[in-house]
């Protein structure tokens, strides 16, 4: 019988080697069955690349994706992503630290070169909206193609990326929680979540109830700094969630989290939402 949630701490999961790619670790926190084809993953990248991808980036390398879009957030390292605002012209070096959050949308350009590999290795939470974007991966025959480093463009490449530190955003007041932020980090699409930092202060109260929508897991959270107690309420009753950085919760269609009238985080945190903005969210938006 399936959960009602799935809560891992990836500081105690185990994190497992890439046969296909090794030297790269990951830890999978959502599979394709569970998301309807995507994957929500952490991965780890060493220093300098892995041995394939130097082999493969010797004198770079650049693709887009057909129709999947590839999300990341930082937690940790650094990573150098290249870009092409002018497809006609050269790469546009940018050094992603941690907070950086990366959106490559479907047609757009991107690349790597193994002479700016991570310096110090990299720490990615990394989520996709459909398979194909690993080259490793069977799908990415039909879903990633590769572009000449130097050279013309094929013209269908109109995408263009989403590359920001989320420190540099403003915090914003939270629609309908008293003296909770938000930052939006990319709006809801079609057939694609949004994604939102929300903060909430040192001993705040509840409540809290988000619902989740038919279907797949379209709903998560991504501690990424404090504590923070929630329930989660399905078939299988009411079940105690405690949250604290660095760990991840999901809830499916027939489950709700929800936060009764009692402090529910002591010092205070920022999580990452997928597919809402956590608080006591309106009967009419559920």
């Amino acid at each position: 019988m399936t959960s009602d949630h799935v809560l891992i701490d990836i500081d105690t999961m185990p994190a497992e080697d890439d046969p296909r790619n090794p030297g790269k670790l990951t830890q999978l926190l959502l599979s394709r069955e569970e998301t309807g084809g995507g994957v929500v993953r952490i991965s780890y990248w060493p220093a300098g690349f892995t041995e394939k991808i130097r082999a493969m980036a010797t004198n770079g390398h650049r693709h887009y994706h057909r129709s999947v879009n590839e999300r990341h957030y930082v937690l940790g390292g650094d990573w150098t992503a290249l870009y092409w605002p002018d497809p006609a012209g050269g790469p546009v070096p940018t050094r992603l630290t941690r907070h950086h959050y990366l959106e490559n949308p479907p047609m757009a350009l991107h690349g790597i070169d193994r002479d700016t590999g991570p310096e110090t290795g990299t720490k990615f939470l990394v989520w996709t909206s459909g398979p194909g974007t690993d080259v490793h991966e069977p799908e990415a025959a039909t879903e990633s193609f590769d572009v000449e480093f130097e050279g013309e463009v094929p013209s269908e490449v109109n995408g263009k990326p989403i590359l920001f530190n989320a420190q540099d955003v403003p915090w914003q007041p939270h629609p309908w929680q008293s003296g909770w932020l938000v930052k939006e980090l990319s709006p809801t699409q079609e057939n694609l979540p949004g994604v939102t930092l929300v903060n909430i202060p040192a001993g705040a109260r509840g409540p809290v109830r988000v619902p989740s929508p038919e279907g797949l897991v379209q709903r998560w959270l991504f501690l990424v700094s404090g504590d923070l107690a929630l329930e989660v309420r399905g078939k299988d009753g009411v079940t105690p969630a405690a949250i604290r950085e660095n760990n991840f919760l999901a809830w499916r269609d027939h489950a709700e989290v929800t936060g009764g009238d009692r402090v529910i985080t002591e010092g205070g945190c920022t999580a990452i939402c997928i597919g809402h903005v956590l608080g006591d969210e309106p009967a009419q938006a559920a």
